[in-house]
């Protein structure tokens, strides 16, 4: 296993101070190092697996929004809670 973590590729990141600190409560309350639960998250970020049961809900909507609609209204629900910089 050492072997193996020895040429694992390094990532370095740059964090706000009060993120860093966010970071470190929730690493310390995990029982992980930083390295790990960063690697942790990542992993867990980008699996392509979906839940299960999640396609048979294709076609269960019986509402009339059309997915335009709900997505519109899932983000100004968003915007209630936080305003976000207009991207050009």
């Amino acid at each position: 296993m050492q072997m193996e973590e020895d040429n694992m590729p390094q990532l370095a990141i740059y964090l706000d101070e009060k993120t860093a600190k966010k970071l470190d409560e929730v690493v310390q309350a995990s029982g992980k190092s930083r390295s790990k639960w960063v690697a942790d998250l990542i992993k867990s970020r980008l699996e392509d697996d979906w839940p299960e049961g999640f396609f048979d809900l294709a076609g269960a909507w019986e509402g009339s929004e059309t997915p335009e609609e709900i997505m519109i209204s899932i983000r100004e629900g968003v915007d209630l809670f936080e305003k976000r910089e207009q991207i050009n």
